[in-house]
């Protein structure tokens, strides 16, 4: 991959922050992942657009051994689940987050997608409220 190619989070693509990391949700594909503190931040660095090399960058800072393969797999797995596109508008990356814990960066994908876990009120095989 092109380190210097900038890439940004799909617009399709929500998150929920929670205490140790979050939870992105792919609205075109109906999956979830929950990413530690270490790939949500990798994540946010996406919302904006930013070059793999900048990711590096920033990881290192955070604590991450140079070019740390943990980095390459996560950033293989967000590029494989189409949750990054080429930007178009050039460099607009904020500064990332100054300072984590850092960590092996995990992005797990849940086995079920939403329209599979999700319960209808109008599901006939679900008992009436009283």
């Amino acid at each position: 991959m092109n380190d210097n190619c900038h890439w940004i989070l799909r617009p399709d693509i929500v998150s929920t922050v929670l205490n140790d990391g979050a939870v992105l949700l792919d609205l075109r594909s109906k999956f979830f992942f929950s990413a530690n503190a270490s790939a949500w931040a990798v994540a946010l660095m996406f919302e904006n657009g930013t070059t793999f090399a900048e990711v590096y960058q920033a990881c290192e800072r955070w604590g991450a051994s140079p070019r740390d393969p943990a980095i390459q797999a996560l950033l293989d797995q967000i590029k494989a689940e189409d949750l990054i596109e080429p930007s178009t508008n050039g460099n607009l990356a904020k500064e990332p987050i100054s300072s984590i814990s850092w960590g092996a960066p995990i992005l797990t994908k849940h086995r079920d997608p939403l329209q599979r876990i999700m319960v209808s009120a109008f599901d006939p095989g679900l008992p009436l409220a009283e």
